[in-house]
């Protein structure tokens, strides 16, 4: 039992968490041939935040590899919000 147990929680790791949330839904707002709406603006900040918060609890840990995600997650955070900020004002 303890073995299918671990398997789970490394499945459901929340590290991985915003590469299956937040990446995903920046990238589709990203491609979104359409102009902004005020829903669009709010779930693309909050994505960006989201991204920039995992980022820095991630950067905090002495682990490599959570490290390493943490950085990833700081660096697509700035790469979505400078891409949105100039999506939305053209």
């Amino acid at each position: 039992m303890s073995e299918q147990k671990k398997k789970w929680e490394d499945r459901l790791n929340p590290l991985y968490f915003p590469l299956f949330t937040a990446i995903p839904v920046e990238g589709w707002l990203t491609l979104k041939p359409s102009p902004f709406s005020d829903v669009d603006i709010t779930l693309y900040i909050i994505g960006v935040l989201f991204l920039v918060f995992a980022g820095t609890v991630e950067t905090n840990s002495e682990e490599g590899k959570h490290r390493a995600l943490g950085y990833i997650y700081l660096v697509s955070a700035l790469l979505f919000g400078s891409i949105g900020l100039f999506k939305w004002l053209t």
